[in-house]
């Protein structure tokens, strides 16, 4: 059973632990199919154009929602009530267009090109492959009590290991629904496969670390980062309005730590939502999705 399937562009995650890749593959390839049907493979160069279309559709409708409430705080009415009502319909809809997306294209690449993935189990000191995949949601994984999609977090620490690590349902973020509900993360319940070729999956976390910190990588990322304030990033949506997220940095002084200086924040000007990119798999993950290579590069 396909119990986690991360979106975006380098790596997914499958609950089939201690199998060989081919059939990881196949795993998700029959998902794929039954999910999209047996043409699916047909239209891959067309995702990535439809996932921008749809984020861009879901950022319509959420400024919509937002000029209808204004509209309705100003004088109460049926007519933006039921506009309002309708517009986040509209917007789930969307969503879900959005989910299937980025689930088509992930298998597409995954079953086209095989031998340009690999596998790699949840070993203790690799945490680095986990934050690798913070704060993206999670396809193919739902919550048990509301079905929304859950996605992967951790407790606020330097260095988490996996027993810090959780599932959240992003329900939790949408009035409503407000579902609490998390699952813990076992480490065993995972295996992760991923494009080859990306050095921050390759190595370990104490590893990674130690490298990342030098001097001279860490003013190559920031100056990297740096470059990219303001772009939205369509793999990381605001968990309550369902927009992509845009690069910000944190106000402070020059000499402030690289790992609290950007963040993910959401475009509505009434969200205070942001996903906080505090680790060094985190940057690499952000740079890989931008640019097409990591901090190692």
């Amino acid at each position: 059973m396909l119990e986690a399937f991360f979106g975006g562009i380098s790596s997914f995650a499958v609950s089939v632990a201690n199998i060989a890749v081919q059939k990881t593959i196949d795993l998700i390839g029959g998902f794929i199919q039954r999910k999209f049907g047996k043409n699916w493979i047909n239209n891959f160069s067309s995702i990535p154009k439809l996932i921008r279309v749809v984020t861009g559709n879901l950022e319509e409708i959420d400024n919509e929602i937002t000029e209808r409430q204004r509209s309705y705080k100003r004088s109460p009415n049926p007519k933006d009530q039921e506009a309002i009502e309708d517009l986040k319909r509209q917007k789930l809809g969307k969503f879900k267009e959005y989910q299937a997306l980025q689930q088509e294209m992930a298998g597409q690449e995954i079953t086209q090109d095989p031998s340009r993935f690999s596998e790699s189990e949840m070993i203790q000191g690799e945490e680095n492959k986990l934050l690798y995949h913070t704060g993206l949601i999670t396809l193919g994984k739902n919550c048990p009590r509301c079905k929304s999609p859950m996605r992967l977090q951790h407790k606020t620490l330097n260095n988490p290991g996996f027993s810090d690590f959780f599932w959240q349902c992003t329900g939790f973020y949408i009035p409503e629904i407000q579902c609490r509900s998390t699952q813990p993360f076992r480490p065993l319940d995972l295996t992760l496969v991923h494009k080859t070729g990306i050095p921050e999956m390759e190595i370990r976390n104490d590893a990674l670390i130690t490298i990342a910190s030098e001097s001279y990588v860490q003013n190559l990322t920031d100056k990297r980062m740096k470059s990219h304030l303001g772009e939205s990033d369509t793999d990381i949506l605001c968990p309550v309005h369902l927009t992509p997220m845009f690069l910000k940095q944190k106000k402070g002084p020059d000499d402030m730590p690289i790992l609290d200086r950007y963040h993910l924040g959401c475009k509505n000007p009434n969200c205070s939502q942001t996903t906080k990119l505090k680790s060094f798999p985190q940057l690499a993950a952000y740079l890989q999705r931008q640019e097409g290579s990591g901090i190692l590069v």
